[in-house]
């Protein structure tokens, strides 16, 4: 695992990163070590190993690259918490302002890292979709543009779909305290993409860009952001 030092992102730059949960158990004890005391506890509530293992290696990773970044040891890197709980970094130099969000379904990590203003990103394994799902987070207009699509493509255009909608909410730092249609999104348009309504307002929406990760197999991604000139800048 390299430790060499990171320039931050430039101001229109998104970095991300992305990397598999599944490490070994020497890897496991390294990131372990690098956790604080309240991440540890955290751990230790999961009921599943695997549950467990996966938390500490996105944790011990997410220190390792933000140590990366600031200078310092992932031990040393101080995880704060925003009113609506969105983590952030408060072992910065006081000139800088990472922001930093952090995702994962199942075995797939994704995180996105900005400087000077908040993004969201959300990993999506694609999966069976429950009948009633489509109804519970899309608007009328998207259930109609949902309903146009081929049955043999309806499940990737779900997850895509809802990992944009998850993606601006995480921006926001509000987690679910907004209803996922307060992001009304064309379900026919792929790719870099905007809203169509943000709380309705198309105004609003157009401070919006949303753009996909790159393809992880078996998986969709998008990172957000209430500003629309950046563009993402894939890190190894």
């Amino acid at each position: 695992m390299s430790s060499s030092l990171l320039s931050p992102p430039f101001a229109q730059e998104v970095h991300v990163w992305q990397w598999d949960l599944e490490a070994c158990d020497d890897d496991i004890a390294c990131y372990w070590d690098t956790l604080c005391a309240q991440e540890r506890e955290r751990a230790g509530k999961f009921r599943f190993d695997l549950h467990r293992r996966r938390f500490v290696a996105g944790r011990g990773e997410l220190r390792r690259v933000l140590g990366r970044y600031l200078g310092m040891s992932p031990s040393d890197v101080a995880i704060g918490y925003g009113p609506q709980g969105k983590p952030c970094c408060t072992s910065q130099p006081h000139d800088w302002m990472l922001c930093f969000n952090l995702s994962h379904s199942e075995s797939t990590a994704a995180l996105a890292i900005s400087n000077g203003f908040e993004i969201g990103i959300d990993v999506e394994r694609i999966r069976a979709i429950e009948e009633i799902l489509p109804l519970e987070v899309f608007s009328r207009q998207e259930r109609a543009d949902y309903a146009a699509v081929p049955k043999a493509q309806q499940q990737t255009v779900f997850f895509e779909s809802w990992a944009r909608k998850e993606a601006c909410l995480k921006a926001l730092g509000t987690g679910f305290m907004l209803p996922p249609t307060h992001f009304e999104f064309d379900l026919s348009v792929p790719g870099d993409t905007a809203p169509r309504l943000v709380g309705g307002d198309a105004r609003e929406a157009a401070h919006w860009r949303i753009r996909p990760l790159s393809s992880v197999a078996g998986c969709t991604g998008a990172v957000a952001a209430r500003r629309t000139d950046w563009s993402i800048v894939e890190m190894r």
